[in-house]
């Protein structure tokens, strides 16, 4: 199956001789990704003859690549990397759960267990949820905290989605996004969306800062989603928490320790969401820590 692979991938994935193999799709996992490496850890601590391969695709052979994986019976599923979260859930939206339909995004595809449908994929976004578990002690022992999220793209829908499904009842939370966002029973939610610009006059009331941006990024690692002047006018209690992980301490974090300001870095986000990835494409009786021990 890899020679059909090789005609429609950028790259090269050289892997054939597995029994089972499991993929990252995006326009150059290849050059970096770390889920390959994270999950071959595993694959080599269960002694498995599986893979996971990067596959470098251009969106116009995205959907050609997908019926191939689909099809082939020895692909388990896999990893969804930006740009193509969007477009990968279009492509099952039909199979997947009603609060990943309120995403619109995956970043995991895999065969359904204990059902008939073989030839089909089904997703999840284990952005939010994993992305919950670096601060769940912090909206669990505290009420009515109110809580800013930055940006609305595919992973602030999903920590949103999460938020809401554990603690919608318990906090306020304010969205930053370059334009207002329009919510059903934002009132009832406790949800509050403001322009990126209205951050300035909102900071001062937030208890926690969340940046689902990608602004920071190793590609753009001096940028910052919030200036440093604005930062200075935060509560000396505000915990500023950056999803990114490349850099572990990206420009906003680094300003907020400036200021001494109680920060996380989005690292234990990264191997969390990667281990229930794995949980949810393979076959396993690893639990979700030693899944996580294992590949950190």
């Amino acid at each position: 199956m890899f020679k059909y692979l090789n005609n429609i991938i950028d790259n090269q994935a050289m892997e054939s001789s597995l029994d089972f193999y499991s993929v990252i799709i995006g326009t150059n996992p290849s050059r970096g990704a770390r889920s390959p490496t994270l999950w071959n850890k595993v694959y080599k601590y269960e002694e498995k003859n599986i893979r996971m391969v990067p596959l470098d695709v251009q969106e116009e052979k995205l959907e050609q690549l997908f019926y191939i994986l689909k099809e082939d019976k020895q692909c388990l599923g896999g990893s969804v990397a930006v740009p193509y979260k969007e477009k990968v859930f279009d492509l099952i939206k039909d199979n997947v759960k009603e609060e990943i339909k309120a995403v619109g995004a995956v970043n995991c595809f895999y065969r359904p267990r204990f059902t008939n449908f073989v030839n089909e994929f089904t997703g999840t976004n284990t952005d939010g949820e994993a992305a919950l578990e670096p601060i769940r002690d912090l909206v669990t022992k505290n009420n009515n905290l109110t809580i800013g999220l930055l940006g609305f793209g595919g992973a602030g829908k999903a920590i949103l989605a999460f938020l809401l499904k554990d603690f919608k009842e318990r906090h306020k939370i304010h969205i930053f996004n370059r334009s207002p966002v329009n919510f059903k029973n934002s009132k009832k939610f406790g949800l509050h969306s403001y322009s990126l610009n209205d951050l300035e006059t909102y900071l001062p009331n937030l208890d926690l800062l969340i940046n689902s941006t990608s602004i920071g990024h190793i590609e753009s690692n001096i940028s910052t989603p919030v200036p440093a002047e604005i930062l200075k006018k935060a509560k000396k209690t505000l915990v500023v928490y950056d999803i990114i992980y490349d850099p572990i301490k990206t420009t906003l974090l680094k300003n907020s320790e400036e200021i001494g300001l109680e920060t996380i870095n989005g690292l234990r986000m990264n191997l969390i969401q990667a281990a229930l990835a794995y949980r949810y494409t393979n076959p396993t009786n690893l639990v979700i820590e030693e899944i996580h021990k294992i590949m950190n």
